[in-house]
């Protein structure tokens, strides 16, 4: 699963119409999945600095921040998007050793397909910490990921 950082680059990047251009190398990724009442979360991370500006932009980030931002897509049985009033989605987020935070997950839709996300500012070399509570009709998932984020 290390190619779906890369994966969620180039996404991002075709969201901004390809003309940015995609790092060699992310310094901050990890991947982790989970199911929930028949619809799938996949979660990504992917460092500030590595956002290009038009994504940055459009998501209100500011790329040249420190942190981590987390991408949680949620799809149904089929690869359909969700109504993201179908889903009850809570977080945190940590910069290790520190204790969690609450995790503002911000919904965001494209094209009929709802992602949510969420940044967690960290001074690299950071290990950056995320756990997740899914509901979705009367069943409920947690998922967790922890990104290390290194120095450029």
């Amino acid at each position: 699963m290390r190619l779906l950082p890369l994966l969620l680059v180039f996404a991002l990047a075709a969201c901004s119409g390809g003309n940015a251009p995609v790092p060699a190398k992310p310094h901050a990724s990890a991947t982790a999945s989970t199911t929930v009442g028949g619809a799938t979360l996949q979660t990504s991370t992917v460092a500030l600095a590595d956002l290009n500006a038009a994504v940055a932009t459009r998501y209100g980030i500011d790329p040249t921040a420190d942190g981590v931002m987390l991408l949680v897509t949620v799809r149904d049985a089929a690869g359909n998007g969700i109504d993201p009033g179908d889903l009850q989605l809570t977080g945190t987020g940590s910069v290790l050793p520190d204790p969690p935070k609450p995790l503002e997950l911000r919904v965001v839709q494209t094209d009929g397909m709802t992602d949510y996300l969420g940044v967690v500012q960290a001074r690299a070399p950071a290990t950056v910490a995320f756990k997740l509570t899914a509901v979705r009709g009367g069943s409920r998932a947690d998922i967790a990921t922890t990104a290390e984020l290194q120095p450029r």
